[in-house]
């Protein structure tokens, strides 16, 4: 008898089907390089962390890009994008290349961008007790900076 109960309420209950996604979500997340680099320098050490490794990301993308030898709309657009590295994230890596936590991403950063002015900042860093990931990536930025000069 209780199995007829529970089988009736089963099947008389209406069924919900997922719908999918909302199509226009009310607000849209703000995954820009500006974003990114504006948390590069703000107070929670775990935004500045994760924005640290999406321009790292964006930043060793466009360098492989930016430097074939090929012309073509990519190429441009990879170094055009370097460029704006250059502009937003350089002095704001250069300034806080002593943060304990983004000091080897900027490192990189800075020697992805080939920044000659980071030099000093670089080689106090690769002489510095901090550990040994960041100073070789240092050592390596050094390296990839004196390459091009």
């Amino acid at each position: 008898m209780i199995r007829v109960v529970l089988t009736a309420i089963l099947l008389a209950t209406p069924r919900a089907w997922a719908a999918g996604t909302i199509p226009r979500a009310p607000v849209e997340q703000d995954t820009s390089d500006e974003r990114y680099a504006n948390d590069l320098d703000g107070g929670d050490k775990h935004k500045r962390l994760f924005a640290a490794r999406v321009l790292l990301r964006r930043t060793a993308e466009a360098a492989r890009v930016g430097n074939r030898t090929t012309v073509d709309i990519q190429v441009m657009e990879a170094r055009q994008r370097l460029s704006d590295f250059d502009r937003l994230i350089a002095p704001k890596c250069l300034r806080l290349l002593n943060t304990a936590n983004i000091a080897r991403p900027c490192a990189k950063m800075l020697g992805l961008l080939e920044t000659a002015n980071a030099v000093d900042a670089l080689e106090d860093l690769a002489a510095s007790d901090a550990g040994f990931c960041t100073r070789r990536a240092a050592r390596w930025a050094l390296k990839r900076i004196g390459s091009e000069q």
